[in-house]
């Protein structure tokens, strides 16, 4: 065949091939039993608003910070202008002087609006405030986001059963969680032999729980009723992982060859038993919150149930 007929052959050949995959492709598309590209956007939309509300929220709270910055800038200005102006020539010191003049005069109208130490610490504690009350939307969404796009189909059984059950079926499963975390809770009361396969079944339950409902933890009463049975789980999960820490710093502290490999052995040892301690005790003391929350509910409106 002459190279150019075959060359025309192949080229043929190629456009086939290459619109076969795009019919497939296509038609794959149009099958998916979840079609989330405007979920994706609105997600994408909701977390941008997320980050522009906590810019403004923060961009108050340091102003302080930043007027006491100009202020020093402006004092530091100054003592450089009255220097120049008395080591220059006249010509020079008089342009020195004069911007001199303008420093002081912007210094002192800085210092005028400057706010005094208390107001700084408070305004720092604003700015955490600002990202503590954005956090925890933008890691929901954040959450939504990634299994939208890894999942799309997963994320759409998400959303049709918070349209078609409401918050029923999270609270099924957060009680289910509760209930694990708590008999996993008593049972390190007595010995913590068995944390690393208790904590595995518990770990895997959180994460499962948490993509199963990533679209209804978009809401804020849903993360508001799941957030202390979420890090009480959490809590556990870490103490587990601590623990192992422990356990494997002490294996490294009796087997060390010398008193510096020893020492920094139990060293870590240490401090992953004081952290284990505390995650253990934070979820303990969730748990006891939740148990007294629950007989204050029962017992003001037995039966009651709100909605997420």
């Amino acid at each position: 065949m002459p190279p150019l007929r075959r060359a025309g052959t192949l080229r043929g050949i190629a456009a086939t091939v290459v619109a076969l995959t795009l019919w497939s492709a296509g038609s794959a598309r149009a099958e998916t039993p979840t079609d989330v590209a405007a979920d994706i956007a609105r997600l994408r939309s909701r977390m941008a608003d997320n980050s522009a509300q906590e810019q403004h929220c923060l961009a108050g709270a340091t102003q302080p910070v930043w007027t006491a910055a100009v202020t020093s800038d402006l004092k530091a200005l100054r003592d450089r202008a009255d220097r120049a102006a008395a080591e220059g020539s006249t010509e020079e010191a008089r342009r020195w002087k004069e911007l001199a003049r303008k420093a002081a005069a912007l210094e002192a109208q800085a210092a005028r609006s400057r706010r005094s130490g208390a107001d700084l610490f408070q305004s720092q504690q604003i700015g955490l405030d600002c990202l503590d009350r954005y956090a925890e939307e933008r890691e929901a969404l954040r959450a939504s986001l990634e299994v939208a796009v890894a999942d799309p189909a997963a994320y759409g059984d998400s959303i049709r059963r918070v349209r078609e059950q409401g918050p029923a079926p999270l609270r099924e499963d957060l009680a289910r969680l509760e209930e694990r975390s708590r008999t996993l809770s008593v049972q390190w009361k007595e010995t913590r032999g068995e944390t690393s396969a208790g904590a595995g079944a518990l770990k895997a339950e959180l994460a499962a729980l948490k993509r199963r409902h990533t679209a209804a933890l978009e809401s804020a009463p849903a993360r508001a009723l799941a957030d202390p049975i979420l890090r009480t789980a959490e809590a556990l999960v870490a103490a587990a992982a601590a623990w192992e820490r422990e356990r494997l710093a002490a294996a490294r502290a009796d087997g060390a060859r010398n008193v510096a490999e020893r020492l920094e052995a139990a060293k870590e040892r240490d401090e992953a038993s004081r952290l284990a301690q505390g995650y253990w005790a934070t979820a303990d003391r969730l748990l006891g919150r939740r148990v007294a929350e629950s007989t204050r509910t029962e017992t003001a409106s037995p039966g009651a149930a709100g909605t997420p």
